[in-house]
């Protein structure tokens, strides 16, 4: 077994509002939301949750969550304070206390906070505390359902898994061409600004992914895990799926800015080629403005600060690799503005950055 330190948890006052946070703000979270009607039926369920116990959360809604879901919480220490809770009925009210979840692939010791956030609505906060191996002997209590018990025929039906029961599709290059070629058709100046929140968006849950990687590692967080390391799981990450390997260039990072180089991006390849890209003239078309959106969604999770990552090469308009400048959010502009004027290199773009004010402001160097 490793020890670990719990999770950041949601201060009890912050914990009330809970109920009013949107389905994408729950999945932000680096710890388990469940939400329970009170007959026990999972009404929510957030990404976090959903990867630690490798269950689909299209899946698990609707379904008992002491009968079907989490068999292992049969107990009095369990769903007999979830009742207790539901008799009392006093909106407001928590109860804290720790439990072990029995998985087929292991057990995961958490602290739970079970909190009634409006009648008939009950939150399960779930920070995990260890993390146990592979079982080696048969269970002596009913352990939580596996991905495949709740769907036994989905692969008939064109559902794939991966070996952690994360529903994946095969999409090849030409997917992204299309997708550019139709975003230029119908909305040719929303590229940009589509591709970048979308990879925002799939940034901030890459990083619940790598939260899981950490938490199953013996980590008490992502964000314990040295730089170095965590580029380097980045790169393995996105490489291993096909984007291109990314390469982490800290040396300036002391300047405010941090240098990611992804020598074979598929967006680039994928989308039409433009002019080349010289040191002058005017601004050349950037294709992976979704890689860009990623480094930016998963970076801030990682550092703690929000951060803005910006393609200032790419391989579509010439250039030998696409090289991407992470800097702090509020220095973004800096590096749109030098863009904009044609100032696309690493040096150009670090002149940029100390000749503006605030040039102090830097990247995380960690």
């Amino acid at each position: 077994m490793i020890d670990l330190e719990p999770n950041s948890a949601p201060h009890p006052s912050d914990s009330r509002q809970i109920d009013a946070r949107t389905d994408s703000e729950l999945d932000g979270m680096p710890f388990g939301v469940i939400a329970l009607d009170e007959s026990g039926v999972v009404l929510r369920y957030n990404l976090y949750e959903s990867r630690l116990a490798r269950l689909d959360k299209n899946q698990v809604i609707g379904r008992n969550f002491f009968s079907e879901i989490a068999r292992c919480t049969r107990t009095d220490s369990f769903e007999g304070r979830f009742k207790r809770m539901l008799a009392k009925g006093t909106v407001g009210s928590s109860e804290q206390f720790d439990f072990v979840f029995g998985f087929a692939f292991g057990e995961q010791q958490v602290a739970i906070e079970m909190l009634l956030a409006a009648p008939g609505k009950t939150y399960l906060l779930v920070n995990r505390k260890s993390v146990r191996a592979e079982r080696t002997q048969a269970p002596s209590v009913p352990l939580a359902v596996l991905q495949r018990a709740l769907a036994p025929e989905e692969t008939v039906l064109g559902v794939r898994r991966d070996d952690i029961e994360r529903r994946f599709v095969d999409v090849s290059a030409p997917f992204f061409a299309a997708l550019r070629a139709t975003c230029d058709r119908v909305a040719p100046e929303s590229w940009q600004l589509f591709a970048t929140e979308w990879g925002v968006q799939w940034g901030r849950r890459a990083a619940i992914d790598l939260e899981a990687w950490a938490i199953e590692r013996g980590r008490a967080s992502l964000r314990d895990v040295p730089m170095q390391e965590l580029a380097a799981l980045v790169a393995s990450t996105i490489g291993d799926r096909g984007w291109g390997r990314p390469a982490f260039d800290f040396v300036h990072a002391n300047e405010g800015v941090v240098t990611i180089v992804v020598d074979r991006s598929a967006l680039a390849e994928a989308a039409p080629r433009s002019h080349s890209a010289g040191s002058a003239g005017p601004p050349v078309d950037l294709a992976c403005h979704l890689l860009a959106g990623c480094f930016s969604g998963l970076m801030t999770y990682v550092a703690d600060r929000r951060l803005s990552a910006r393609e200032i090469l790419c391989r579509s308009s010439g250039a030998p690799c696409c090289t991407f400048a992470l800097v702090s959010h509020e220095r973004r502009r800096i590096v749109d503005a030098a863009i904009l004027e044609g100032r696309r290199g690493v040096d150009a773009i670090r002149d940029a950055l100390r000749s503006a004010p605030g040039s102090g402001d830097a990247a995380p160097s960690r």
